[in-house]
Order: C-alpha cells, then sequence, then structure tokens
C-alpha cells in the first residue's frame, strides 16, 4: 500500500487526502493551524468566495482543464458530505459591449458549453435584480460554493475514508519521503504531496524549488443583501456577487504582494463603488467584510507536480476552490505513476524553469 503525506488542509489538500485515500493510499494529512473553518481565521481557502466560474475574463489555454474541474465538482457531490453547500445555477457575466458580450457566447461554445446572449428583460428573470442591463451573457457551467460548509464536510470525508489528520502540526522542512514537523516530530511515506498556502511556501521554498515562485495577493470580500434571493452568479467589470449557503458576498479585490488580513474600508468602499455603478441601488453592505492571502503564480495558474523530490499543489491563485479536484486527479496520478496527459503537464512547476 503507498504512504502518502499531505501537508495543508485547505481545499486543495483536503480533495488530495481523499482522492488519494479513494485510489487505496495510507494517507496522513498535516495542518499548521487549528481546525477551525472561519473567513476570519488564517486560512486563504476560508476566506475565499467559492467561485466555481471555469470561463474567466480571458482565453487561456487551460480553459478545458478548468471546465474539467467544473465536472468532477458536479460528479463528485451527489452523495458527498458537502453536497448541500455547492450550487450549480450558473452565471450571469456583465459585458460592456454587445461585441463583447457575443464574443464571450462564442468562447463558451467552441469549448462545448452552453452560452445564450441576454435582453435585459431576460438579465431581470435570470437574477431577480431591478436594473436594466444592456449587455450580458448567461454561462450555464459555472457554480459556487460555501467554503465554510464543503470544508466542515471535507474534513468528515477525510476522515470516512481512513486519513490521519493533525492539525497544530506545522511543517518546517520536507524531502521526497518525509516531512519534518516544527516540534521535532518526522512523518516518513512513500510521497510527500505539499499543499500549501503563502506562508507555507515561504516556508518551504528554501529546500522547494518551485515555492519560490509564489507571492502573496490579499484579496478582499463584503457581505452583502439584495432584495430578492439571487440564482446564477453574476460577473461584471470590477465586482462580482454570489448566493452561498446562507449568504451573499461580493468580491473581490486583489492587492499583490500584501501578506495581512486587514478588512480596509477602502477595499469595500471600491467593491461597493463598482457594484453602485452597474446595479444602483441594489447592493447594501451587510456587515463586517474579511479578506484573506492567495498564493500567486506568475500565471495565475497552479504549480502541479514533481519539484525538489516532493509533489507541489501550490499557487491556485484566485481558482483554488474551482481547480482543487483536478488538482487531486493530477496529484493522485503522481503518486501511482499513471500517465499524464498534455494538458496536466501543461501545469508542471517545471514550466517556469529554475527558480
Amino acid at each position: 500500500m503507498k504512504t502518502v503525506i499531505v501537508v495543508g488542509a485547505g481545499v486543495v489538500g483536503l480533495f488530495c487526502a481523499v482522492r488519494l485515500a479513494q485510489a487505496g493510499a495510507r494517507v496522513t494529512l498535516l495542518e499548521a493551524e487549528a481546525e477551525e473553518w472561519s473567513p476570519y481565521g488564517p486560512g486563504a481557502s476560508a476566506a475565499a468566495a467559492g467561485m466555481l466560474a471555469p470561463l474567466g475574463e480571458a482565453e487561456s489555454p487551460h480553459d478545458t482543464l478548468a471546465f474539467a474541474s467544473l465536472d468532477l465538482w458536479k460528479r463528485l457531490r451527489d452523495g458527498a458530505q458537502w453536497a448541500d453547500g455547492v450550487r450549480f445555477d450558473g452565471g450571469v457575466v456583465i459585458a460592456e459591449t454587445a461585441a463583447h458580450a457575443e464574443s464571450f457566447a462564442h468562447r463558451a461554445k467552441r469549448l462545448a458549453r452552453s452560452a445564450e446572449c441576454l435582453t435585459p428583460a431576460n438579465v431581470k428573470r435570470k437574477t431577480g435584480l431591478r436594473s436594466k442591463v444592456e449587455h450580458a451573457v448567461f454561462v450555464e457551467a459555472e457554480g459556487v460554493a460555501d467554503p465554510v460548509r464543503v470544508l466542515s464536510g471535507l474534513a468528515m470525508q477525510v476522515r470516512a475514508h481512513g486519513v490521519a489528520m493533525r492539525f497544530n502540526c506545522e511543517v518546517e522542512s520536507a524531502d521526497a519521503t518525509s516531512a519534518r514537523a516544527h516540534d521535532g516530530a518526522v512523518f516518513e511515506a512513500d510521497a510527500v504531496v505539499l499543499a500549501v498556502g503563502y506562508w507555507g511556501c515561504a516556508k518551504l521554498g528554501a529546500t522547494v524549488p518551485a515555492l519560490r515562485q509564489i507571492v502573496p495577493g490579499k484579496g478582499q470580500l463584503v457581505p452583502v443583501t439584495l432584495e430578492r434571493p439571487l440564482g446564477p452568479n453574476v460577473r461584471a467589470p470590477g465586482f462580482y456577487l454570489a448566493q452561498r449557503r446562507e449568504d451573499v458576498v461580493l468580491g473581490a479585490t486583489l492587492e499583490l504582494g500584501r501578506v495581512d488580513r486587514r478588512a480596509n474600508p477602502e477595499g469595500a468602499a471600491e467593491l461597493l463603488a463598482a457594484a453602485e455603478a452597474q446595479l444602483p441601488g441594489e447592493v447594501t453592505p451587510a456587515g463586517k467584510g474579511w479578506a484573506g492571502v492567495r498564493p500567486m503564480s506568475p500565471d495565475g495558474w497552479p504549480l502541479i507536480g514533481p519539484s525538489g523530490g516532493v509533489l507541489v499543489a501550490v499557487g491556485h491563485s484566485r481558482n483554488g476552490w474551482l481547480l482543487a479536484p483536478i488538482t487531486a486527479e493530477i496529484i493522485t496520478a503522481h503518486v501511482f505513476g499513471r500517465h499524464i496527459p498534455p494538458e496536466w503537464a501543461a501545469l508542471s512547476p517545471a514550466r517556469f524553469g529554475r527558480s
């Protein structure tokens, strides 16, 4: 039986632990922080919006892989302990011009995904919003996860698969077959997977070259209320709105190089102003916002594969939630020596050369 150590219990690490255990590995999951799922805690996963939006603003060679990960979310939800924390109601993308809307819809259709340009009346029917939106597209393949609910459910799923979980266990160094904790404890296995956030990358980068590519990106969210429940996500220049299991969030800022977790009034004002310009009088702040620190890669896509003898699954930037399931598939293939198709190999840390 393969033995594997997974370092990091965010959404990526939890998915990796589940998938590896399902494949037959004996897995130990090590997490530096306490088992506490809160947007105000130290973990980036709990502080995220949970957006599952494969079709980004700009075309990418990884678009097909992003949609494959959304398909995994849909397939894995049925019967999972976190099933009630994920919804797939699509997304309404507000465009600046009719040409932009048509281009966006064309991109979706080229990827064999349903998309339609909407009239102002159809935007209102889809979203329940009052504002007149001239140019928009509805993309069916989109969703949102409630981070706190899904993280707690994934932790239950991990335990149900026999994974040994150790919290308050900060790993200070790692190599191909072992991880050493801050208290001197050494954990040995056939393979070591690092699924850590920015701080973990900063600490372990001395021995794992790929981690040196990761920089911090502070992102802020604001809880808001709307007159009516929101069905699909709404995305527009400068902001997005997502109806999660128990709240609606307005996001998200991005400040590269910032590592503080303080939600500042300027960030909230920036998001609220963008929403007000597009949807006047419809978005009302509903309490204290929060911020997280995303692990950002040079190109915005994760580094998944071997580096310095260990396997890394880091740098997911703004798509950690979306790409967690496909990341777990790639890591499992590496651990068990299975074929790595070209679209997976394209996310190898080697694409950035030597650090």
